[in-house]
């Protein structure tokens, strides 16, 4: 049988060491890995605005990798990320992506792919359409933020033969972050839960439906070590859907664990880039027969985010949404 113990031993190592490496940056003469403010409005949406201007953020993600963080775009923006994965199928990469569009500085409209383990035990994206919404606080060390976001899911379809299943994941996500200080500068802890309601449906001589109410928890780390960089981690429990395609039994709906860590890098302030280690654990017993080798797999997911300031854009180019 296949031991899940030194997998997730080297993740709580590569997690110390992050916070270790961040409390020697923050110690240098001079260093300042603090991370970069909120948006502000844009310098740029006003009359002659340069290209440097336009572009030169500051830019906000509203995402850690998969899991929403408490921040919103900003207004006059819009945002285009995804990630894939290289690994879970050979020759396929399964992708997950969010489009976002600001409405002022304390909500944006949200099209997402939100995580899920599928039918075919691979960490599926359910698409969803949603909106979020930031608390007005004042951004400063130690006093949390928090947002919360709805989304209303969209059928995902598998098809098994001649039987289709549809997978449904609608979500009411709360989310808090906490910025360091001292120390600790430079180290960002994100919290949240989201309580999903997840729905398995299938058509054809098999038809069923099975839904469920779950919560499950979300923790996220992230250590600024430069300008243009951050090690990031995360781990959430997942909606997991689970049917044996050619038995006769059931589906069900089950949860699982997802968790990433890997880097940021942002090449340009409107432009980052992302590789991470994926893992899925599934909850020992939903399969007992498989073994304990079937229920973990690792993958490599690479991805990216783009800001587009539309506004500053559009006051340079037709003289609209000026300040």
């Amino acid at each position: 049988m296949r031991s899940t113990r030194r997998p997730l031993l080297l993740l709580a190592a590569t997690g110390a060491a992050l916070v270790a490496g961040a409390r020697a940056a923050s110690a240098e003469p001079g260093a300042d890995p603090a991370t970069p403010p909120a948006p502000a409005p844009d310098a740029g949406r006003h009359r002659g605005a340069s290209w440097a201007e336009i572009m030169a953020g500051p830019f906000t993600s509203s995402r850690l990798f998969a899991m929403p963080v408490a921040d919103v775009i900003g207004a006059y923006r819009l945002s285009l990320s995804g990630d894939g994965s290289l690994l879970q199928e050979t020759g396929i990469l399964s992708a997950a992506g969010v489009l976002a569009i600001g409405f002022g500085d304390l909500a944006q409209l949200e099209y997402r792919h939100t995580a899920a383990i599928s039918v075919e035990r691979t960490t599926a994206p359910v698409p969803a359409v949603g909106v979020q919404l930031e608390l007005p606080l004042r951004d400063r060390p130690w006093v949390p933020a928090w947002a919360i976001a709805f989304r209303l899911g969209v059928p995902r379809r598998e098809t098994f033969g001649a039987l289709e299943v549809d997978e449904t994941v609608t979500d009411l996500y709360l989310v808090g972050r906490l910025r360091g200080a001292g120390a600790l500068r430079g180290v960002t802890l994100h919290a949240g839960a989201r309580v999903s309601s997840a729905v398995i449906e299938l058509t054809g001589d098999r038809a069923a439906r099975v839904d469920r109410r779950l919560v499950l928890p979300a923790l996220g780390l992230e250590v600024r070590m430069s300008d243009d960089a951050i090690l990031a981690a995360e781990a959430a429990l997942a909606p997991r859907f689970d049917l044996a395609p050619d038995a006769a039994a059931p589906p069900t709906i089950t949860t699982g664990v997802l968790g990433r860590l890997g880097v940021r890098w942002w090449p340009h302030p409107a432009l980052s880039i992302d590789g991470s280690l994926g893992y899925q654990l599934e909850v020992p017993g939903a399969r007992p027969a498989d073994g304990a080798s079937a229920i973990v797999q690792w993958d490599i997911r690479l991805g990216g985010e783009v800001i587009v300031p539309w506004g500053a854009l559009a006051c340079r180019g037709l003289r609209l949404f000026c300040d």
